[in-house]
């Protein structure tokens, strides 16, 4: 999993709910020209037991080999993801300790593989028995695996769609709940005392927070962001596009070495992904360069710089820094 650099090609990944041949899913994968595979461990419906007889003491392995595929596969082209149905902040105490075994086998069996990052997704603010048993993990085991926290930039309750539904519209306009999920995010993060090992992994829906608020997002130690095919919008000619709004947060993350995840399915005119990406590559490819020009005098550096970009027609940010004040007449 190679981090994108300025003019570098950039790092993308596929996210899969279930994945029943590990190794033909992940060539086909690679085939489209993702360079990694999002997917759980486990059969996200195979719901263990711990705590009741006689299920807790059923026989077998509870999930695929390892040696479906090479060490090195693991090591570097697969992100694990945990099973949706875990819930340790749960207030029924049978479920909470039965999804405390399941999140400590899941852990476990991440560091055995030597995953280079697990995603673990954040669902509300109620989140202190996960951030202590994920801390208890990285401070007991010997491993280097990344924890990517999987938070989307606005709750599902706060979207456009389900505001208009049920006619509080107005919440929306003056930002009140634009920082909930940033708050669920806040006080995971405080819980597990700022740990290197835990960064954010945010997910990009339709609507967007605040500009503020997005600003407050790209502060964070974001190493990937999500984009469900359905932000995607269609252009005259049947590809995929994004809205201008869209394309500025692409543009920062960008600049943040931001890997991307595609989520969901194919919604355009292709019958696989690669529109998708070539999509976000041209983004990446087309993005302003930034010239700095320290000691600027008259302007002949940046007045060549302009000339050049206009004959390569690209696009050029040019910031000049000149301590005389004269030469800003000039």
């Amino acid at each position: 999993m190679a981090s994108g650099s300025a003019g570098s090609r950039v790092s993308c990944g596929r996210d899969l709910s279930c994945v029943p041949e590990v190794a033909d899913t992940l060539a086909a994968v690679a085939k489209l020209g993702f360079d990694f595979l999002c997917m759980p461990l486990f059969h996200p419906r195979f719901r263990r037991e711990y705590e009741l007889d006689p299920a807790k003491s059923r026989p077998g392995a509870q999930t695929r080999s390892d040696l479906l595929l090479c060490g090195r596969d693991w090591n570097t082209l697969i992100v694990g993801k945990l099973s949706p149905w875990i819930e340790t902040d749960s207030e029924l105490t049978t479920e909470r300790r039965n999804s405390e075994a399941a999140l400590v086998q899941e852990l476990s069996f991440c560091a055995y593989l030597g995953l280079p990052a697990f995603m673990i997704p954040l669902r509300g603010p109620h989140c202190a028995n996960l951030a202590r048993i994920l801390l208890n993990h990285i401070h007991t085991g010997h491993h280097s695996c990344m924890f990517w926290i999987r938070v989307p930039l606005l709750a599902p309750e706060d979207t456009r769609e389900d505001l208009i539904e049920n006619e509080s519209f107005k919440q929306m306009d003056d930002g009140s709940n634009d920082e909930k999920t940033w708050a669920w995010w806040h006080s995971f993060r405080t819980l597990c005392d700022y740990n290197k090992r835990i960064c954010l992994a945010i997910e990009i829906g339709e609507d967007l927070p605040s500009d503020t608020l997005i600003d407050k997002w790209l502060g964070e130690p974001i190493k990937a962001a999500i984009l469900p095919t359905s932000i995607f919008l269609t252009n005259k000619k049947g590809f995929p596009v994004l809205s201008k709004a869209h394309q500025r947060i692409i543009f920062r993350l960008f600049k943040l070495e931001a890997q991307f995840i595609f989520t969901g399915e194919n919604r355009h005119n292709e019958k696989d992904l690669r529109s998708y990406l070539q999509y976000l590559e041209y983004l990446n490819q087309n993005r302003p360069a930034v010239l700095m020009v320290l000691g600027a005098g008259r302007g002949p550096l940046v007045n060549a710089s302009l000339r050049a970009a206009k004959q390569a027609k690209r696009k050029l940010r040019v910031y000049a820094v000149e301590k005389n004040p004269n030469a800003v007449v000039t």
